[in-house]
């Protein structure tokens, strides 16, 4: 992808380190960003933040063990942003097997 302007990002684990440092990076290069953590205050504040930036932000708090929530996650980004062109997983442990093997429970 060449142009980020206008286009949507969704961040998993975005409400602090690693994940929190992704969306704001998305969101400096012009980009609308859901940003998706268990922590609801401090997603709640990275929200503020970002939009305080200039840049459109959604904040959906989400659990990525549990399969329904990433639903909602997704629905949600659809129904404000209407697509998605990046998802950063960054939320969660990380398993020792190729990704391919991972199943839900996982």
């Amino acid at each position: 992808m060449k142009e980020f302007r206008d286009k949507v990002a969704v961040v998993t684990g975005a409400a602090s380190g690693i994940g929190r440092a992704l969306a704001q990076r998305f969101a400096q290069a012009g980009m609308k960003v859901v940003l998706a953590d268990v922590e609801t205050a401090a997603l709640e504040e990275a929200r503020r933040e970002i939009e305080s930036s200039g840049a459109a932000a959604l904040a959906v708090r989400t659990d990525v063990s549990q399969l329904a929530e990433v639903e909602h996650l997704a629905q949600a980004t659809l129904d404000r942003f209407g697509g998605v062109h990046v998802v950063c997983n960054n939320a969660g442990v990380a398993l020792s097997a190729p990704t391919w093997m991972y199943t839900v429970a996982d």
